[in-house]
C-alpha cells in the first residue's frame, strides 16, 4: 500500500551551512513504526540527489516519534554565498 507522507507526518526543515536537515515527525506511535521503516537515510539520499552531495544521516528521536536527517554537502555551500575582494 502507497501513502503520502502528509497522512502520517509533519516535516520541519532548515540549513547550517554546507548542511540541510529534515525532521519528520509522525502524528502516532504506529506511523512513527511506518516512519523507520520504508524512510531510510537512502531513500532520502535518492530523493534529495542534485541537492544534496554529500552523506545523508538519520538520527531516530524514538520519544518525540521523529526522525532526522542531515544532508551534508547541500545548497552549494548555503543559502548566502558572498565573496570578500
Amino acid at each position: 500500500m502507497r501513502i503520502e507522507l502528509v497522512r502520517i507526518a509533519h516535516a520541519r526543515g532548515g540549513d547550517k551551512g554546507n548542511k540541510a536537515d529534515l525532521s519528520l515527525f509522525a502524528y502516532d506511535a504506529h506511523s512513527y513504526a511506518v516512519l523507520k521503516q520504508e524512510v531510510s537515510a537512502a531513500r532520502v539520499a535518492q530523493h534529495f540527489r542534485g541537492i544534496a552531495s554529500g552523506a545523508v544521516v538519520r538520527y531516530e528521536l524514538d520519544p518525540l516519534w521523529a526522525l532526522k536527517f542531515v544532508l551534508d554537502g547541500a545548497l552549494d555551500g548555503g543559502g548566502f554565498l558572498f565573496q570578500v575582494q
